[in-house]
């Protein structure tokens, strides 16, 4: 999990950006539509086999997705369906990337690839269902290694990395991590939701 500190460090030097679209009257919910569709540009473009103009793409779309939040703040726009619709298509964004990626290896009969890819596709989806249902209990879990912050970072580094240098290798690298740590952090998801719940229940 990234410090909180770099976070909002990240955020702070994007203020300027910030600034910019709250004059121009931008809505954050355009803003989360603009990172949904580099998502998706972004999971096409690793289905070709263009893992730098993918990973920019996935570049791109990290960036609407940390800003658009501070962008409702700032311009009073915070809403419910807001922050409903911005986790809504932060899925289907990641899923994009991950489905691109098992095409890709699928369509090279690079199996072991293939395997990897969706069982990072799996750790990602358990961290996020896990966080949702302990949120629907009342509980709150943000703990574990590999959140969606970490694992796109992870994404977008390798795929540059391995698109300017054309070495496939370094990506497979990034899929065994995420292919690891995501579950790991599922894992870990689970094991604090059953401290917490054995602290409620008595046990």
């Amino acid at each position: 999990m990234l410090p909180d500190r770099i976070k909002k460090g990240f955020v702070a030097i994007l203020e300027p950006i910030i600034g910019f679209f709250v004059s121009l009257n931008i809505k954050p919910n355009w803003l989360t539509t603009a990172g949904f569709a580099f998502g998706l540009a972004s999971g096409f473009l690793f289905g070709q086999g263009r893992f730098l103009w993918g990973g920019l793409a996935a570049l791109a779309s990290g960036l609407c997705d940390a800003i658009d939040g501070t962008l409702a703040r700032r311009s009073h726009r915070v809403t419910t369906f807001g922050k409903f619709y911005d986790s809504f298509l932060d899925r289907y964004s990641e899923l994009a990337i991950f489905i691109g990626l098992s095409y890709y290896y699928a369509g090279g009969e690079m199996w072991r690839l293939v395997i990897l890819t969706d069982l990072a596709l799996v750790g990602s989806l358990m961290v996020s269902y896990a966080r949702a249902r302990a949120e629907g209990l009342g509980l709150e879990c943000r703990v574990g290694l590999m959140e969606r912050a970490e694992r796109l970072i992870t994404i977008i580094v390798g795929a540059i990395l391995a698109g300017i240098f054309q070495k496939q290798w370094i990506f497979e690298i990034v899929l065994w991590l995420l292919a690891v740590l995501a579950n790991i952090t599922a894992l870990q998801r689970m094991l604090h939701v059953r401290r917490l719940t054995r602290v409620m229940d008595g046990g």
